[in-house]
């Protein structure tokens, strides 16, 4: 068993499904050949918050992500997931797993449950739901379903629900309704994903085992396979992040990641800024994401972009920077970034915006400055336009975050 992951935030419970990628990633598989890859991800959880406001993430948490490995797996077991305090599923295991055989190319996630009960309003045993993605003769497909060996609801036994229709709808009086069996999948011109989850809670009226107005999802599942490419894309790109000491103030501003790429086309994500109390004040942000994945040519691209940031007494201008990386089918990779800062001044001072890759400027008794910090690898790059590290606040403040990488 290993130890329950944390997040802070979720968008579900028990899944297998394509995450969003760090930019730490090392990209290091893959030969030049001009061989087509498969992209594989994963992952399943336990369970998790899907809407309200609470501090509770996913747990059995078994996935992958952005992989061409064909043999790609994990799995996870617990005793017990607990939400809001309450022991929702007992004996919880989750997997995924990539395969390569007779039956084409893709992804199988699996999670299972011996019991999940909302105190003597609900009672499933025997959860297991499962969901497949695959590619086959040049054609996507995918399947998914929820099966249970009893299900219980106020304690009468209901028989007709061990094999419930998708997305079938079911009133619990004192709780508010499930949804047994959800399931889908969404083709793209790059691949396909399929998702099924076995239920979800939704809390609509008070009661003691999950807070009114949250979404509690037991046992989901998502499963991603891209159709054959010169190589798989990935990156993400953020407007900032702010640190003090070792309390997180500000996660990534205008985040956006991609395993698959857009379909060609440019996403934007855009905030009107933030203001973090007596440390920092960050303009308007913006991010772009653009990819594609084909035979041909794979290719993506990712920017950042902030109107301004003020950190104490150290006022910078327009900061912006670009990551980009591309594969084609005879076996040729470039990679390239980019980053600029407009200006920067302290008080009635300004000083000359340094350049160059990881080039620093220290102010004495105000910040260290590090322009164009760059990481680069044989098939990705990753460039942070400007990271701040503030003397008197002990504040780390890294800005215009830019990555990408072909996988393959």
């Amino acid at each position: 068993m290993r130890p329950r992951i944390g997040y802070k935030k979720l968008a579900a419970v028990g899944v297998a499904a394509v995450v969003g990628v760090a930019s730490t990633i090392a990209l290091t598989s893959g030969s030049a050949s001009a061989a087509p890859v498969f992209g594989y991800s994963g992952y399943s959880f336990g369970t998790g918050i899907e809407a309200g406001i609470v501090q509770h993430g996913p747990n059995v948490v078994a996935q992958f992500s952005c992989t061409t490995n064909s043999s790609a797996k994990d799995r996870n077991d617990l005793a017990t997931a607990n939400i809001n305090n309450q022991a929702i599923a007992q004996t919880v295991t989750t997997d995924t797993h990539a395969f390569n055989d007779a039956h084409g190319n893709g992804v199988t996630s699996n999670a299972t449950a011996a019991d999940i009960k909302v105190g003597n309003l609900l009672h499933l045993v025997g959860a297991k739901t499962t969901t497949t993605s695959v590619y086959k003769n040049g054609q996507l497909s995918y399947t998914g379903n929820t099966t249970f060996a009893a299900v219980k609801i106020g304690g009468v036994v209901v028989p007709s629900l061990l094999k419930p229709s998708p997305n079938f709808k079911v009133a619990i009086p004192g709780l508010g309704y499930i949804v047994l069996n959800r399931v889908g999948g969404v083709k793209t011109s790059a691949g396909i994903y399929s998702y099924a989850q076995a239920v979800v809670l939704h809390a609509n009226v008070k009661n003691k085992y999950i807070p009114e107005g949250v979404d509690v999802a037991v046992l989901k599942t998502r499963a991603e396979i891209t159709k054959p490419a010169t190589a798989m894309v990935t990156g993400d790109a953020y407007g900032s992040t702010v640190q003090v000491d070792k309390l997180v103030k500000s996660g990534k501003t205008s985040y956006q990641a991609t395993c698959q790429g857009t379909e060609g086309k440019t996403i934007k994500n855009s905030i009107a800024g933030i203001e973090i109390p007596k440390v920092a004040s960050v303009g308007a942000i913006y991010t772009t994401k653009n990819g594609y994945m084909g035979t041909e040519k794979s290719a993506v691209n990712f920017t950042s972009h902030i109107a301004g940031v003020r950190v104490g007494t150290l006022r910078v201008g327009a900061i912006e920077s670009s990551a980009s990386a591309w594969k084609t089918k005879d076996g040729k990779v470039g990679i390239h970034s980019s980053s600029s800062v407009a200006s920067i001044q302290v008080g009635n001072k300004t000083y000359q915006v340094a350049t160059g890759p990881n080039a620093v400027l220290d102010i004495p008794g105000v910040a260290k400055l590090t322009f164009n910090q760059v990481v680069r690898q044989s098939r990705y790059v990753s460039v942070n336009a400007l990271v701040i590290d503030v003397y008197s606040l002990n504040t780390k403040v890294v800005l215009g975050h830019s990555a990408a990488g072909v996988i393959g």
